[in-house]
């Protein structure tokens, strides 16, 4: 796809060749370079803070690699140097294991019922770099998204269930609000209202990328929707999406705009429209 901005336009993005920026990160001193900037956080390092903290005793070979890193990676600064964007998100990823790990999982039982039928604990399973959360008997309640590998161990077992439910948490919102998880381009939402549950189907602009949700998704992260449920004892941000509530308690509506999606609880509803971009296009709360 061609993103470049139109002439006219105030914008401005140079890019570089892929394989000439990645080409400067194949030498172990500086991607120890790049470490040592992370560990300083926000704080620049000067230059001889940082080679002592790297432990190259070799001025002229550190300031060679370094000068190299310079641009793409780190940025020169009056008090040393600090990582550019790009450098903190290669850290971010050598930590994750997107990179440089390989996760593995036994599967695990949620110890708590189906939210479809009500019956089956949930199962866990976590394979090629991505958690599964199903239920084995009926089959209709899933998800399927994306994991970082080198996040596994920093959780027990048994803590890793609701830890994958508040990551695919901020994987959803960051979709609705129109941002690609994979590459963080424009995504586009489709109403897909042929299933008893319609979804809404948001597609990466740029990688190509799909994530299809739940067409009540859009909703979860409405205001007014928050504040109902917070009202009748939910807590999103502390939820796991099984328990927020049971599916019978969801109706969904598909007319010619998009769907009307009404949430029950305690006796009371709450109503919006998704249209058929996926956007929440009105809500409204009432006794029942």
């Amino acid at each position: 796809m061609d993103d470049t901005a139109p002439s006219d336009s105030p914008i401005t993005v140079d890019r570089r060749p892929p394989g000439e920026v990645f080409a400067l990160l194949g030498n172990d001193l500086r991607v120890d370079v790049l470490r040592a900037l992370a560990e300083a956080g926000q704080e620049p390092r000067t230059f001889s803070a940082l080679r002592e903290r790297v432990g190259e005793r070799d001025s002229g070979k550190f300031n060679y690699h370094l000068g190299k890193l310079v641009g793409p990676f780190v940025r020169r600064e009056a008090d040393g140097y600090a990582l550019t964007l790009a450098g903190q998100q290669v850290v971010g990823a050598l930590l994750a294991g997107t990179y440089t790990a390989e996760g593995r999982l036994e599967t695990l039982d949620v110890h708590d019922p189906c939210p479809v039928c009500e019956a089956t604990p949930l199962a866990v399973s976590y394979e090629d770099d991505h958690v599964t959360i199903e239920c084995p008997a009926c089959e209709e309640w899933y998800n399927y998204f994306s994991f970082p590998p080198g996040t596994l161990d920093q959780y027990d077992p048994d803590e890793l269930p609701e830890a994958f439910d508040r990551w695919m948490y901020t994987l959803f919102g960051r979709i609705t609000a129109g941002f690609c998880a994979s590459c963080a381009g424009r995504v586009t939402g489709r109403l897909e209202p042929e299933h008893d549950r319609p979804s809404i189907a948001w597609a990466c602009d740029r990688c190509g990328d799909v994530a299809r949700v739940s067409a009540s998704v859009p909703l979860l992260y409405h205001p007014a929707t928050l504040g109902f449920l917070y009202d009748h004892g939910v807590d999103t941000t502390r939820t796991p999406s099984w328990r927020l509530l049971p599916e019978r308690d969801v109706a969904y509506d598909v007319d010619a705009d998009g769907v009307t999606v009404t949430l029950t609880l305690d006796g009371e509803s709450l109503t919006g429209h998704v249209d058929e971009r996926g956007r929440v296009a009105g809500v409204e709360r009432a006794d029942r």
